[in-house]
């Protein structure tokens, strides 16, 4: 008899175990990671559109068309007209590249998908983290749960994404050096660091988690160790923290983006005009998930502190003072924050508050769920994840979808009619156009390169004083006419109930040619000129 009639009989004697058979379909806990933002979207926010409510999707999508045409990252300005042509740092252009071909592939969908995966990986390596250091699947799970919901309150279609995936993978990477004791490990941060650095300009996060190692790991020698291991222990992170610094100056613009960056985040007038620079509304949806994570962070610092564990200490509190200061750092303090409170729960659960009858009965179903995890893996091919991320970009691009998986833009928030208007028109004389910037960026997506915008969300680049003057004229300030005037503006793109609108309504130099439920569109009324035969007023739906 052959071998494969010996292989045959032997697997109709012996035959696979119906449980095997069906393991690479079951998820195991690190798909569920995975797929725990998706549900997560569903269950709290709005659907998909929620990654799609801040217009800045749509200029970083075609900067990173520029730059594939180009061939070079931009040196200026083309996407308006009040700067047009001055130095601009395209701070974020890697992920703009990355965005513009996914959207070349399936478009908004696309951008939405690519969103979603980081979003899924930013999950698995907190789940994995938080595994490691509590030694339970099962509050791994619950405290990953609660760290992205908790994150929600910043979840958009942008670049600013892959900070808080790269924040989780350093702590992961530090925590396992100061646990095993392997510096070695440390090598891989300043290849991470360039990688960050040209996605997103929160690259200098991963600096200050290696320098609060270097800090907590020299204050505990110093206060209950030995000074002379203080040097020891601190160096490893000190050079690591060096050779990342140095790591981030690869990138196109040198030494110039830090400066950027610095310059831009000590500029006290973007905390004071910017909502997702500013603290957190209490009042909203995503608040208690917020909440409860900062309990659970501030306990486990008091309890690192009793257990003289400063590193944790230092990095609960520091992240917990600056996601208070502004919600844009809550997602990168949850995936901060879920290491040292695994931590934390596990010393607390293993302590004597509790009786022996309930650890051993968390023991006994820790055991399960990993004989379960290890059968899976073991025949798994993590397809539960992959099929479900796989249907759900289907339902994306599929144009039959509901519209909770509707990757678009909101006609409700942005002036989509009113665009789509403008684009059928045939302009007499260039429309210089002033909006806000909240839709400046969906105008560029729509609308760039036939019409440049007054200014949009790269308010690094615009710069205090000029920001400063596109809202005196939304706020409708004793001098808003003269600064339309002075950068030649002949027509204004506003919501129908803002306050501007109002006031142009009641003046005799500017004229409605379009109005919808969202957005009216204004004219410059100037002898013998206008900007498009557009018949009169037309009013939409």
């Amino acid at each position: 008899m052959s071998f494969m009639g010996l292989r045959e009989q032997s697997h109709l004697t012996n035959p696979v175990p119906w449980h095997e058979r069906f393991a690479p379909l079951i998820p195991t806990l690190s798909d569920l990671a995975f797929l725990l933002p998706i549900l997560v979207l569903f269950w709290s926010t709005t659907g998909v559109g929620w990654l799609l409510t801040d217009s800045d999707t749509g200029w970083h999508i075609r900067t990173g068309q520029v730059i594939l045409q180009d061939g070079r990252v931009p040196a200026v300005d083309s996407f308006s007209f009040t700067m047009s042509g001055q130095p601009w740092i395209a701070w974020e252009w890697l992920s703009d590249v990355i965005m513009a071909l996914a959207h070349h592939i399936g478009g908004l969908a696309g951008v939405v998908w690519v969103a979603m995966l980081l979003l899924g990986m930013t999950s698995v390596v907190a789940y994995k983290e938080a595994v490691a250091e509590s030694g339970h699947r099962l509050i791994a799970l619950c405290l990953t749960w609660l760290a992205m919901s908790a994150s929600t309150i910043h979840w958009l279609a942008r670049p600013h994404l892959v900070t808080p995936l790269m924040a989780a993978v350093f702590c992961r990477v530090l925590n396992s050096v100061e646990e095993r004791q392997n510096p070695a490990r440390l090598s891989s941060l300043p290849l991470l660091t360039i990688l960050w650095a040209n996605l997103h300009g929160g690259f200098f996060v991963g600096i200050a988690l290696i320098c609060t190692h270097a800090v907590g790991a020299g204050a505990e020698e110093l206060l209950f160790g030995s000074r002379q291991n203080l040097w020891v222990r601190s160096r490893k992170y000190l050079f690591a923290a060096a050779a990342c610094a140095l790591a981030s100056l690869v990138n196109p613009y040198g030494y110039r983006l830090h400066i950027h960056i610095a310059q831009y985040l000590g500029t006290s007038f973007y905390f004071a005009r910017i909502s997702e620079f500013q603290s957190i509304d209490f009042h909203s949806f995503t608040a208690a998930y917020f909440e409860t994570l900062l309990i659970l962070a501030i306990a486990a610092a008091v309890w690192h502190l009793r257990s003289r564990r400063l590193t944790h200490a230092l990095l609960l509190l520091s992240w917990s003072h600056l996601a208070l200061f502004s919600a844009r750092n809550i997602p990168i303090f949850a995936v901060v924050a879920v290491p040292g409170i695994s931590v934390a729960m596990r010393e607390w659960l293993e302590s004597e508050t509790w009786s022996r009858t309930f650890k051993e009965t968390l023991r006994e179903f820790e055991r399960g769920v990993q004989l379960i995890s290890e059968l899976c893996q073991s025949k798994g091919r993590h397809l539960a994840a992959c099929f479900a991320v796989l249907v759900l970009a289907v339902f994306l691009t599929h144009p039959g979808h509901p519209k909770v998986l509707r990757a678009e833009f909101d006609k409700s928030r942005f002036p989509v009619d009113a665009a789509a208007f403008l684009s059928q028109q045939h302009l007499v004389s260039p429309i210089r156009l002033y909006s806000s910037w909240q839709w400046g960026g969906y105008l560029i997506y729509r609308l760039w390169p036939s019409l440049r915008v007054f200014d949009d969300g790269r308010t690094d680049f615009y710069g205090p004083r000029f920001v400063n003057e596109g809202l005196r004229v939304w706020d409708v300030h004793p001098d808003w006419s003269r600064v339309l005037d002075r950068y030649q503006v002949n027509a204004a793109l506003l919501p129908v109930d803002s306050a501007l609108a109002s006031v142009m309504r009641e003046r005799d130099d500017w004229k409605p040619i379009y109005q919808d439920r969202v957005a009216v569109l204004f004219a410059k009324v100037e002898t013998g000129k206008e900007i498009c035969h557009c018949g009169g007023p037309y009013v939409g739906n």
